[in-house]
């Protein structure tokens, strides 16, 4: 059987350019699909320019009302702000000057000197009742004859003493709620004149706020396009796809490598080399080492473009035992399988 000839590799960079040049075409009419012109009652949306171009360009326009609205916010905003400007300057003395409570007074606090005053009033306005109930417990106990000192006499004084002593616990009670009632007037008086001096050091702020604020735009609001993605030409797939077919119609007028692996290896799920291929290592990954050649190892393989498991040589291997069957291809090592097996 004679041998047919092996088809030519096709060159990597040449199949990769072309693929790229499809992934760019790809690129542009996805973007042409999804970047459409859009027209609102507030504006419109257009794009123009080449797909994929520097010259690609999105324009917003607003609608006439829309931009007479815009303009004259424009305006406005440039007056209001040389207003703020003028008003600023007048301001800025007060405003560089650290705000200072001082000239409020002192904080309010609880005196406690305020409230003995209380309490002492409380007592000696009581006083002189408090020692006539004292003197009429002397003449009712001297009038039972009972004597100083006795129980009878202890038990009486420790009633009206209990008496006395809750009285005095009232007049703190009193003494203190009229503490806190002097405080709070105090502390109201304070806090009102704090908030005055707050509202004149921020009414000039707050006015230059309003200056600065003006009529809002209606924005236009856009349609969300469909995203479309087109996919790019398999051109690099159907390339090495249609050189692997070409590969395996070589091999299968060729016997020479089949009987290194024996009947069983044909029958396995492996493409063979043609009789000039790739066969660098670089080339390959996935290697796995399976026999032995005239003390070249047979290896499967898979190439790094593919998944397609093969069998096969190793270029750098076979250029030591046989050079004469080795061969370069667009940078990288190939071997000529009927020189490499002769």
């Amino acid at each position: 059987m004679g041998k047919s000839s092996s088809p030519t590799p096709p060159d990597p960079k040449a199949t990769a350019a072309a693929q790229a040049s499809a992934n760019k075409d790809a690129v542009r009419e996805s973007a042409l699909v999804s970047q459409i012109n859009q027209v609102t009652p507030y504006g419109n949306l257009t794009y123009s320019g080449s797909v994929g171009g520097p010259d690609r360009t999105a324009t917003q326009t607003l609608a006439p009302d829309q931009q007479t609205m815009l303009n004259q916010s424009n305006q406005a905003g440039m007056q209001f702000g040389q207003i703020a400007n003028n008003q600023l300057g007048q301001v800025s003395g007060q405003l560089s000057s650290p705000f200072d409570i001082n000239s409020l007074g002192p904080t309010p606090t609880a005196d406690p000197q305020a409230w003995q005053r209380s309490y002492d009033s409380i007592i000696q306005r009581n006083q002189p009742q408090m020692d006539q109930q004292r003197a009429a417990l002397d003449t009712r106990l001297a009038n039972q004859g009972i004597d100083v000192g006795s129980e009878a006499y202890r038990n009486s004084y420790d009633i009206f003493n209990r008496g006395q002593n809750d009285f005095a616990l009232g007049a703190q009670g009193q003494a203190t709620g009229q503490q806190q009632a002097d405080y709070g007037m105090q502390a109201n008086a304070y806090q009102q004149a704090l908030q005055s001096a707050l509202t004149g050091r921020q009414v000039p702020l707050n006015e230059l706020s309003a200056l600065m604020s003006g009529q809002q735009v209606q924005q236009p609001s856009y349609v969300n396009p469909g995203q479309y993605n087109v996919a790019p030409a398999g051109i690099m797939d159907a390339t090495y796809a249609n050189y692997n077919a070409q590969q395996n119609a070589a091999i299968a007028e060729q016997q020479g490598l089949y009987g290194l692996l024996g009947a069983g290896a044909q029958a396995a799920a492996y493409t063979y080399p043609a009789w000039s291929e790739w066969s660098d290592r670089r080339l390959k990954r996935d290697i796995v080492r399976i026999g032995e050649v005239d003390g070249m190892g047979v290896y499967t393989f898979r190439y790094v473009w593919d998944n397609v498991r093969r069998i096969g040589l190793m270029a750098q291997e076979v250029m030591r035992v046989r050079p004469h069957a080795v061969s370069e291809i667009n940078g990288f090592l190939a071997v000529n399988y009927a020189e490499a097996l002769a």
